[in-house]
């Protein structure tokens, strides 16, 4: 069965990059369904309530599984916007799901701003900034700042459990 992994927290708080690394340690058959891409990149929406893209990333999740892979779901994902959402693909996924939620102070987010190419003022980060966003859906964990990346990782994955490539083209040429 395909297992569904959420990651989410605050802006910069390593939400795409720990996502990455789960995705390499998974293995082959894993999507990585990223709200940013989906939100900015494809449909160039603002995060709104009700917007276009809260529809487009549960039906990107939902079509990754029914084709057969694993799947990450990586944002922010506001919950007063995306909650419901994300619930439901909670609820609604057949095989084991993973929610986490990683915990980084509003000061760690102002360091880690300052060293990326965004156009984002502290003050936009501090407006956007929502202590404890939780889903409050049975098995969430809130992983709080401080782990290195490595060790995040092996948390994550560790948590995950083995996982079995899925899909129907994995191991042939395409993919090598």
């Amino acid at each position: 069965m395909s297992q569904l992994v959420v990651i989410r927290g605050n802006s910069g708080s390593g939400k795409s990059t720990l996502a990455a690394e789960v995705q390499r340690g998974m293995g082959r058959g894993t999507a990585n369904v990223g709200q940013d891409h989906l939100r900015r990149v494809i449909l160039r929406e603002h995060d709104v309530a009700g917007g276009d893209n809260i529809a487009f990333i549960r039906e990107t999740v939902r079509y990754c599984v029914g084709i057969g892979y694993h799947v990450i779901l990586e944002g922010i994902l506001y919950e007063p916007h995306y909650g419901e959402m994300v619930r439901q693909l909670v609820a609604e996924h057949p095989g084991p799901t993973h929610v986490f939620y990683l915990d980084v102070p509003l000061e760690e987010t102002l360091r880690r701003h300052e060293g990326r190419n965004m156009s984002v003022s502290p003050d936009k980060l501090r407006e956007w900034y929502k202590p404890l966003d939780l889903l409050g859906v049975p098995g969430e964990i809130t992983i709080e700042a401080g782990p290195d990346l490595a060790d995040l990782t092996a948390y994550v994955l560790e948590r995950i459990g083995p996982v079995q490539p899925l899909g129907r083209h994995f191991g042939t040429a395409q993919f090598l």
